[in-house]
């Protein structure tokens, strides 16, 4: 009997995602060119309005997204759950990632706004329970009330924007509401704002990196890979490809994707856990994401068709690009997870030569998100400096062209502070010595979970030499909104050529050089003996000078301890911990969560126990919402 579960849990149940997902690649690309609707039928009833799905080439691009990741996490899956034994339960485990993965399809093909909502509640829920997979540990506990109380702000949010819509547009429907008027400035924001929570938008993205670390990584690739794209989607089918918005929604979210665009680097450049790192890195990309709606967005109110264009197409490419590079780096951190036991940069180090195919696709998944030619990454970031361009020299407004040009160089510190967060994510994981004997002893993964992150790491190879192509698909689908859109193409295969021929010339240089220089020498080792991984550079030592100059944003501390008789002049033992605390965390939400805890402690008064309290309550309550429903 054993037997045959272990069959089923290892074969039949991922082989069957594996299979679903292929299906789900098929839709996507029949929905590309036809539109499809299906309408639940009477017994299946929520209420005032039908289970509705649609769908169309929008939905069709975060459906393909989702196929292609959740095919990658049948394939990873088996090979970590082995790594896993005797902390999740397996069943439970397929059970619940089937049921994420069904929910967050079903939200993206949702037509009305209650199909909506009861599709991203269980999508909700169903990832929580994954972030608590192992309620033994302090640590999950903890990253699922967060998450947990995450979710319900971004529920109640949205559910009030969609009330608050309800009543302008007296309709459930998404296509029957427009929030191109002045009037529709309320459900807009809080709209957003919901949506926001849910994709970890500055300043609500305190949820991802207590999230991520405790999740297993196939659940950390569908969660950031896919369902915080599918919280864009939300404002790219409402606002973006639905009426457009004020030029307030678009201010809004041009300022929430800029600031966290640097807000995550930044914390992701400090990160000594690797999961930790590729969470805040999230909290940039989709920052860039947002960026890309809001050009489309303010594009769109001021008559600027080309800005509007190049925004729509980079939101869209970016969201596709980032969902696979940021799953394939994921499940890499998965990999070395399952081989090595820990995701700690100051315990690893070496991976390179005992897990080269992992080494392959982290570096192939690093240089995408660095948007280095010729992957993905760099050609929807390109879209995006290409927007920001045009705004500065099309936009007739002063105030508007200076925000331009600010973000266009705040984005260039993102893209170097970028190139140095994974550098030493590579570097540090990767190659030098082991810094740990766990290190020293890892093994490659199992063939399936690297044929998993070879394929994503195909795809960003792929993606970015096809950009032109894909570019003009992107353009075909904004094209109904406008008359004439321009998308800037870029020349990805003669730009990958070049940076091919170039890369030889200087590597036949350098080979024929050291051919003829070479010459071996003791290395001068300072009294100290033989090289040993404690001489190598460390994560904190990396990111040091940068988190130096950032004190005051990072709440970056070190902490030295020098012992010793005389320590001055000899020391016995030398310690310096490095320590970091989110300003937000200290400065904004603790103060909050004290408040709160006190007027919860306060309003248990309330509960007298005597039943005239509460009939005077009741009748409170009623009277009130009276006199509200006559005064709106």
């Amino acid at each position: 009997m054993l037997k045959y579960r272990n069959i089923i849990i290892l074969i039949l149940v991922p082989g069957l995602l594996a299979l679903l997902s292929c299906f789900g690649v098929a839709a996507a690309f029949c929905g590309w060119s036809h539109v499809a609707g299906w309408t639940a039928p009477p017994p299946v009833y929520l209420g005032v309005c039908p289970v509705q799905m649609r769908l169309d080439s929008l939905a069709a691009i975060f459906l393909l997204l989702l196929s292609l990741v959740s095919f990658s996490v049948s394939l990873f899956s088996p090979g970590y759950l082995e790594h896993l034994r005797g902390r999740v339960s397996p069943g439970f485990y397929w059970l619940t990632v089937y049921l994420f993965i069904a929910s967050m399809a079903a939200v993206v093909l949702a037509a009305n706004a209650l199909t909506f909502l009861l599709f991203w509640e269980v999508m909700s829920l169903s990832s929580a329970a994954l972030v608590a997979f192992d309620m033994t540990s302090t640590q999950a506990q903890k990253a699922a009330l967060i998450y947990l109380g995450a979710t319900r702000i971004a529920t109640a949010l949205l559910a009030a924007g969609f009330l608050w819509a309800h009543q302008l547009f007296d309709s459930w429907a998404f296509a029957g509401w427009n929030f191109g008027g002045p009037e529709t400035l309320g459900p807009s924001v809080l709209i957003v704002l919901g949506f926001a929570v849910k994709a970890g938008l500055w300043p609500f993205h305190i949820w991802l990196p207590y999230a991520h670390p405790t999740a297993p990584s196939p659940v950390s690739a569908l969660m950031s890979g896919v369902m915080i794209k599918i919280a864009l989607y939300g404002i790219l089918r409402l606002f973006a490809f639905q009426s457009g918005a004020s030029l307030e929604i678009a201010l809004l979210i041009l300022f929430l994707g800029t600031v966290s665009a640097v807000w995550g680097v930044l914390f992701a450049l400090v990160q000594r856990d690797l999961k930790r790192l590729l969470a805040y890195s999230s909290v940039e990309n989709v920052g860039l994401i947002a960026l890309g709606i809001g050009l489309y967005l303010y594009g769109h109110h001021c008559g600027l068709e080309s800005i509007a264009a190049a925004g729509a197409v980079a939101a869209l490419f970016h969201s596709l690009n980032h969902g696979l590079f940021k799953s394939l780096l994921f499940l890499g951190a998965g990999a070395i997870d399952a081989s090595v036991h820990t995701r700690d940069l100051s315990h690893l180090g070496g991976l390179g030569r005992a897990m080269p195919w992992t080494l392959l696709y982290f570096v192939t998944g690093s240089a995408a998100i660095t948007a280095l030619p010729p992957l993905n990454g760099f050609a929807s970031k390109w879209l995006i400096y290409q927007g920001l361009f045009q705004v500065a020299v099309d936009s007739g407004n002063l105030v508007h062209v200076g925000l331009a040009i600010a973000v266009i160089g705040i984005l260039a510190v993102v893209g170097g502070l970028a190139l140095a967060c994974f550098t030493k994510a590579v570097g540090i994981a990767f190659l030098g010595r082991a810094r740990s004997r766990a290190a020293s002893e890892a093994r490659e993964c199992a063939p399936p979970m690297v044929l998993a992150q070879g394929l994503l790491a195909v795809l960003c190879l792929c993606l970015g030499m096809g950009s032109p192509w894909v570019g003009r698909l992107l353009s075909e689908l904004v094209s109904g909104q406008f008359s004439q859109p321009f998308v800037p193409e870029l020349p990805m295969v003669n730009l990958a050529l070049a940076l091919l021929l170039v890369a030889g010339c200087l590597y036949v240089a350098a080979l024929a050089r050291t051919e003829r220089s070479l010459k071996k020498y003791c290395s001068w080792e300072c009294g100290y003996g033989r090289l040993n991984a404690r001489m190598q550079a460390t994560g904190e030592s990396f990111a040091q000078p940068i988190a130096s100059l950032l004190r005051p944003v990072l709440q970056y501390r070190m902490r030295a301890e020098i012992s010793g008789r005389d320590r001055r002049h000899f020391p016995e033992q030398v310690k310096a911990e490095a320590g970091m605390q989110s300003l937000l965390e200290s400065r904004v939400y603790g103060p909050l969560i004290a408040a709160v805890r006190w007027l919860s402690a306060h309003m248990a008064r309330l509960q007298a126990g005597s039943i005239h309290f509460y009939l005077l309550y009741l009748l409170v309550a009623v009277v009130s919402l009276l006199v509200a429903g006559v005064v709106l």
